[in-house]
Protein backbone atom coordinates (compact mmCIF):
# COMPACT_ATOMS: atom_id res chain seq x y z
CA UNK A 1 0.00 0.00 0.00
CA UNK A 2 1.50 3.06 -0.94
CA UNK A 3 1.86 5.82 1.78
CA UNK A 4 -1.03 7.45 2.50
CA UNK A 5 -2.04 9.93 5.67
CA UNK A 6 -4.23 8.62 8.10
CA UNK A 7 -6.99 11.11 6.56
CA UNK A 8 -6.64 9.26 2.68
CA UNK A 9 -7.09 6.13 4.08
CA UNK A 10 -9.86 7.12 6.13
CA UNK A 11 -11.40 8.41 3.16
CA UNK A 12 -10.15 6.11 0.99
CA UNK A 13 -11.87 3.61 3.83
CA UNK A 14 -14.85 5.20 3.94
CA UNK A 15 -15.75 5.15 -0.02
CA UNK A 16 -15.04 1.19 0.21
CA UNK A 17 -17.63 1.17 2.51
CA UNK A 18 -20.03 3.12 0.85
CA UNK A 19 -19.00 0.73 -2.65
CA UNK A 20 -19.79 -2.25 -0.32
CA UNK A 21 -23.28 -1.26 1.39
CA UNK A 22 -24.58 -0.67 -2.00
CA UNK A 23 -25.03 -3.61 -3.28
CA UNK A 24 -23.92 -2.86 -6.43
CA UNK A 25 -20.74 -5.07 -6.75
CA UNK A 26 -19.99 -7.98 -8.01
CA UNK A 27 -19.29 -10.77 -5.77
CA UNK A 28 -15.58 -10.93 -6.64
CA UNK A 29 -15.60 -7.17 -6.75
CA UNK A 30 -16.92 -7.34 -3.45
CA UNK A 31 -14.53 -9.62 -2.04
CA UNK A 32 -11.36 -7.49 -3.65
CA UNK A 33 -13.10 -4.43 -2.20
CA UNK A 34 -13.66 -6.18 1.42
CA UNK A 35 -9.60 -7.09 1.31
CA UNK A 36 -9.04 -3.93 0.69
CA UNK A 37 -11.49 -2.01 3.40
CA UNK A 38 -9.36 -4.73 5.79
CA UNK A 39 -6.26 -3.39 4.74
CA UNK A 40 -7.08 0.22 5.00
CA UNK A 41 -8.81 -0.54 8.67
CA UNK A 42 -5.61 -2.09 9.25
CA UNK A 43 -3.42 0.85 8.57
CA UNK A 44 -5.79 3.52 9.98
CA UNK A 45 -5.41 1.61 13.43
CA UNK A 46 -1.67 1.12 12.92
CA UNK A 47 -1.52 5.19 12.49
CA UNK A 48 -3.38 5.79 15.27
CA UNK A 49 -1.38 3.60 17.76
CA UNK A 50 1.42 5.57 16.55
CA UNK A 51 0.07 8.70 17.33
CA UNK A 52 -1.26 7.18 20.58
CA UNK A 53 2.04 5.85 21.46
CA UNK A 54 3.91 9.42 20.50
CA UNK A 55 1.21 11.51 22.58
CA UNK A 56 1.52 9.13 25.56
CA UNK A 57 6.09 9.47 25.61
CA UNK A 58 5.78 13.31 24.70
CA UNK A 59 3.06 13.85 27.71
CA UNK A 60 5.47 11.54 29.79
CA UNK A 61 8.58 13.98 29.11
CA UNK A 62 6.52 16.67 29.70
CA UNK A 63 5.46 15.99 33.40
CA UNK A 64 9.26 14.99 33.75
CA UNK A 65 8.75 11.08 34.08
Amino acid sequence: MKELTYEQALKELEKTVETLESGEASLDDSIALFEKGIKLADYCNAKLNTAQQKFTELSSKNRGE
